[in-house]
């Protein structure tokens, strides 16, 4: 889920009272400064709640039926779930955004070495696990995007349509056009063989050599059938982009290695290890580049299980058409996500920054 363009809130969010809210956001807060289960007198002393203990009581059962809390065996005391997290994030945190100095210091520093070399990604890591005081892991920005070489629409026996893209590289893709879909985009026109034809030569005049973002932005120029088979062209090249991911550039491990969570270090191995993977973080680049923004991801969020305790906070950098590259944080799910959203969003900024003001740069 993108943080900078957030969906509507959940259902427990629209459902929450004001003194829920109060709670939950304490909880969290509290739980993530000092990795004890939080109790209702606790809370009632450090955060001045105004009313009694048994009132947060009664408001921290609530939010455990909600599924925003759990509540350990062991301890009389709860801890945030998950969604508990995700809510805090999406509507309940103030972000502590990076002072004025903090930034013009970064910005020297990055002005003190090559451009995208690895001394580059090195001090990017380097800033991002200081700052957040949680492990940093950034990607140098490389890319491979498919490029539309040409079409061919074919009418099938069952009157399904099948769109044959050829790629610049020469690799096939194929997809069955919806029929229904067809049908409404023609609204009502024939749309035989021959009407087929014309499209696709349409097509193949227009977006030769493109890219998806670039095919994307001329389909408002197109008529209603050819602009649905070009959204689904766009589709077929996203799918086929291939980002390449050789280095990984980390920083802090001993950050989470100090937390609780993560004492003795097995569990963070399992992490280091997905990450280490390549499919991983190359799956994950244009997934977040299309999206754009900070992305957040938060323990069983994430579709590996060795990361289901650990949440991801990443951005991309990079230009649209050319290399794309991911910065970001990851921790323990009790992460200081005030202070890292902000850390990761401006990170990413200013490194899009660099990489457009620099004259040698290929925009693709």
């Amino acid at each position: 889920m993108t943080h900078d363009e957030r969906n509507a809130p959940s259902r427990s969010v629209l459902d929450l009272t004001e003194r829920q809210r109060i709670v939950l956001r304490a909880v969290v807060e509290d739980y993530v400064l000092n990795a004890v289960p939080v109790g209702s007198q606790a809370l009632v002393e450090r955060y001045r709640l105004q009313v009694s203990s048994a009132t947060v009581r009664s408001a921290m059962a609530e939010l455990e039926a909600l599924g925003l809390l759990s509540h350990p065996h062991t301890s009389a005391g709860r801890v945030p779930s998950d969604l508990g997290y995700r809510i805090y994030v999406e509507s309940l945190m103030r972000e502590a955004a990076l002072d004025r100095a903090d930034q013009l210091m970064i910005r020297h520093q990055f002005s003190q070495v090559e451009l995208t070399s690895n001394e580059w990604l090195r001090l990017a890591a380097s800033i991002l696990a200081t700052s957040t005081r949680s492990a940093a892991v950034v990607t140098p920005a490389r890319a491979r995007r498919a490029r539309f070489g040409h079409v061919q629409l074919v009418e099938l026996a069952d009157k399904a349509r099948l769109a044959v893209l050829v790629l610049g590289d020469g690799n096939v893709v194929q997809r069955r056009l919806q029929r229904a879909s067809v049908e409404r985009a023609s609204d009502g026109t024939e749309t035989g063989q021959a009407a087929l034809d014309a499209v696709a030569a349409t097509l193949n005049t227009d977006f030769a050599g493109l890219s998806a973002p670039q095919l994307r932005r001329r389909v408002g120029k197109l008529g209603p059938l050819a602009a649905h088979v070009a959204e689904v062209l766009a589709q077929m090249l996203e799918e086929s982009d291939s980002v390449s991911v050789e280095d990984v550039f980390t920083d802090g491990i001993v950050n989470v290695l100090e937390q609780p969570e993560f004492a003795g270090g097995a569990k963070l191995r399992g992490v280091l290890e997905v990450l280490q993977r390549s499919d991983f973080l190359e799956q994950l680049v244009p997934v977040l580049g299309r999206r754009g923004g900070v992305t957040v991801i938060i323990g069983h969020e994430n579709v590996n299980d060795a990361m289901h305790e650990v949440s991801l906070v990443f951005a991309p950098y990079g230009t649209e058409e050319g290399a794309l590259g991911l910065l970001g944080v990851l921790g323990p799910t009790r992460m200081p996500y005030p202070r890292a959203i902000p850390t990761v969003r401006y990170l990413s900024s200013l490194m899009n920054e660099l990489i457009t003001n620099s004259p040698t740069e290929n925009h693709d």
